[in-house]
């Protein structure tokens, strides 16, 4: 089954214990229910359930270990082939609660509280670091007020527009934390024209790498003298129908041709699925961007990417892939274009290749995991190596606006 979406899988990659593989299917598909206990044993029953399908594992002395990459596509695909209703029962559902929940509040204002730990229990003392972490844009906004929240042992820090930098030297100690109080309102930003020259339009940006295969299959999809908007939509169309979205191994992502390997693979997660509807619309010489920050859903407030296109009619113009979750795959049409032309409030910290949070201060492993998993009332958010090592991990919380 694992084959279907031409992603490597294998042992290099499964080294998260089930209690931690579990920990991060309780905020996909867990996340407002009451029971703890029942919900564990309930995703407990699922990853059995898997397993015994064909989901990869390995043995070590204390059980098995996991690939968390692995496992989210399986459980996607045993969704789509209507051979396991995990997916849809808990993943899909909870993911429609988070954006119903959000689209029923009615207040303008956003409180966030915002705090990254970085370990530096593997940094030699004495090293001085330039630690960074996202802030929102203020440009995005009505109106934005930050309030940083500095280690003592900070040498000098600085806020600028998308932004936290503080400087530091190591000491030894375990983890560095910095953090932020967000305010934001979230009434209508200052308009915005389109950029003048190429900026938008640029064949090779990041993960955006307009291939010959890219520039073929824009012109197949579009057609010559097509206007804009229906461009966009058949981009949109495709690649809602013809992928799989879910996390992806970086390590295996050539630098040279990333969309190429999107193509060839026919799986994405939300930065590679954005990179690629702009590569196509660059393509055809539609400006289009790369957008990054958070959901403000209030259980889980996780990092996201999605895609800004320039139209007429309308200016810049969001696309977001996470539509292909909330509508199965595509198959509920209700659902499919929820975020295909507007999108839910958002904390914004990036929009590329202008703003961006750039090198955050400690070194990446090549192989990574993203792990997002419930804290408190918000979510955390841990980026670690293949051998379980910490490299950062957020903190992300909504709190209740002051009146």
């Amino acid at each position: 089954m694992i084959e279907a979406t031409g992603q490597a899988f294998g042992d290099r990659y499964r080294t998260l214990t089930e209690a931690q593989v579990i920990a991060t299917m309780l905020l996909e598909g867990h996340a407002h229910c009451p029971d703890l206990a029942a919900a564990s044993a309930e995703a407990a029953s699922a990853l059995g359930r898997l397993a015994r399908a064909g989901l990869g594992r390995r043995q070590n002395g204390n059980g098995y270990l996991y690939d968390p990459v692995e496992v989210a596509t399986f459980v996607k695909l045993a969704g789509l082939r209507e051979e396991d209703d995990y997916w849809e029962r808990c993943y899909v559902a909870t993911l429609r609660r988070f954006v119903t929940d959000l689209a029923a509040e009615t207040a303008s204002t956003r409180r966030v509280r915002y705090r990254r730990h970085f370990d530096t229990s593997r940094i030699e003392a004495g090293k001085t670091l330039r630690l960074r972490m996202p802030l929102p844009l203020a440009g995005r906004y009505a109106g934005l007020a930050v309030s940083p929240e500095l280690p003592a042992e900070a040498a000098g820090h600085r806020v600028s527009d998308g932004r936290l930098e503080v400087r530091v030297a190591a000491s030894g100690a375990a983890e560095i934390a910095l953090g932020a109080r967000l305010d934001l309102e979230l009434g209508p930003p200052p308009c915005e024209g389109p950029a003048e020259g190429d900026l938008y339009l640029r064949a090779k940006e990041g993960l955006v790498v307009i291939s010959p295969a890219v520039a073929e299959l824009a012109l197949r999809l579009s057609g010559t003298g097509t206007p804009h908007r229906a461009a966009v939509r058949a981009f949109w169309e495709y690649l809602v129908g013809n992928f799989i979205f879910c996390p992806v191994h970086y390590d295996q992502v050539p630098a040279e041709a990333p969309l190429d390997w999107v193509l060839e693979k026919r799986v994405y997660d939300c930065q590679l699925a954005s990179a690629l509807l702009v590569g196509l619309c660059r393509a055809r010489g539609i400006p289009a961007r790369l957008v990054g920050g958070h959901f403000l859903y209030r259980r889980s407030p996780t990092n996201h990417y999605w895609a800004e296109v320039w139209l007429d009619d309308s200016g810049w113009t969001p696309f977001d892939f996470i539509g292909w979750d909330l509508s199965r795959g595509g198959r509920d049409e209700d659902w499919r274009d929820r975020f295909a032309g507007q999108v839910d409030p958002r904390l914004i910290t990036e929009c590329l290749p202008q703003s961006f949070t750039g090198a955050i201060g400690v070194p990446i492993p090549e192989i990574w995991f993203m792990l997002r998993t419930m804290e408190g009332t918000g979510a955390q958010l841990r980026l670690a190596g293949a051998n379980g090592e910490t490299v950062y991990r957020d903190s992300v919380a909504i709190l209740e606006a002051p009146a």
